[in-house]
């Protein structure tokens, strides 16, 4: 098999407009802190108050062990004033790099290449593409707003805006699911909910709606607006005809459920990322039947493409958004 089938597979199976889903793969490439910034973050940060608590010091010698933040937090029954510090440090962590990210769009210092890949998606019919992103930064909103793309991120309003479910229903070319939360997200001590875009610091008397890693998510994810948001998301997976996922790292049940049933039925999926892990790799090979992985190769400078008891390797980086574009377009 050579460079044109590998590409011409790869069209095929994104040709009627895949649903998109973008992990923290898709934005670390912009400056936005992974898994591993973030878990040194909240040891130097947060750990200074909480070094004497049994269960933080668990947390704490997990990942120092070489435990990734998700792993790390799982089965660990932390205080309440705990996760209160780890998601408002978390927020003010992805928020630092996020606004510094939003002023270099601004003086056109960067090119989100993310965004170019969602125009050229918009173009064919039904002229929309639907996104759902684990993330809480910007860099999807900001994609749009370079490439000039209308975008809907289920929030109505001009400065306090609430989020409202109902305007998925409308017309608009970039549909964004954010199912952990946003940076623009806090809930007031009343429990409401408003999107107040560009914060720089914390609202006061409120508290960011983002969703941090761990077993606490899923007790999060059952309450409004994180809840009605994952019911969207489950409506688009199923109407999807095919699946494209950027930098997402399979370690969300809430979503990947819903893919894993779509893929065993014969739906194609292209996941585009660095390195996929190995449990990531062994789930998808073992339920698709039609499925490319694009990721970086051993060899420097290669790719490896992954397929149904194909593997094949190409000199270029396609795992980059920039090149992997260049396969479509």
């Amino acid at each position: 098999m050579d460079q044109g089938d590998v590409f011409k597979i790869i069209q095929k199976y994104t040709q009627d407009v895949p649903l998109i889903l973008i992990g923290t793969g898709g934005t670390i490439p912009y400056g936005i802190p992974g898994m591993t910034q973030l878990a040194e973050h909240l040891i130097a940060h947060v750990g200074v108050k909480y070094n004497s608590d049994k269960n933080w010091d668990i947390f704490r010698k997990r990942l120092l062990d070489g435990k990734d933040l998700e792993t790390a937090l799982t089965g660990l029954n932390l205080a309440e004033k705990i996760m209160f510090d780890i998601t408002r440090s978390t927020w003010g962590l992805i928020t630092q790099y996020d606004l510094k990210l939003f002023y270099k769009v601004l003086k056109s210092e960067i090119t989100l290449t993310l965004g170019r890949l969602l125009r050229a998606m918009c173009v064919p019919h039904p002229m929309q593409v639907n996104v759902i992103t684990t993330n809480y930064d910007r860099v999807i909103e900001y994609s749009c707003d370079q490439f000039n793309l209308s975008i809907n991120t289920l929030c109505d309003g001009r400065y306090m805006r609430l989020i409202d479910t109902e305007l998925v229903k409308r017309n608009h070319k970039v549909n964004l699911l954010k199912v952990h939360g946003s940076l623009d997200w806090f809930e007031n001590e009343n429990g409401n909910v408003y999107s107040l875009p560009l914060q720089a610091n914390i609202p006061e008397q409120m508290h960011p709606k983002i969703i941090p890693p761990g077993s606490e998510k899923y007790r999060s994810i059952a309450q409004p607006p994180c809840r009605d948001v994952i019911h969207i998301a489950d409506n688009y997976i199923a109407k999807a005809e095919s699946f494209l996922c950027i930098g997402y790292g399979f370690n969300d049940e809430q979503i990947q459920t819903n893919i894993i049933s779509a893929i065993r039925k014969g739906k194609p999926i292209v996941v585009v990322t660095k390195k996929l892990s190995d449990s990531a790799l062994t789930m998808i090979s073992k339920n698709a039947t039609k499925y490319v992985v694009i990721q970086e190769s051993n060899t420097f400078g290669h790719t490896d493409f992954l397929m149904k008891d194909i593997s094949h390797t190409e000199k270029g980086e396609f795992w980059k958004i920039e090149y992997f574009y260049n396969i479509l377009y």
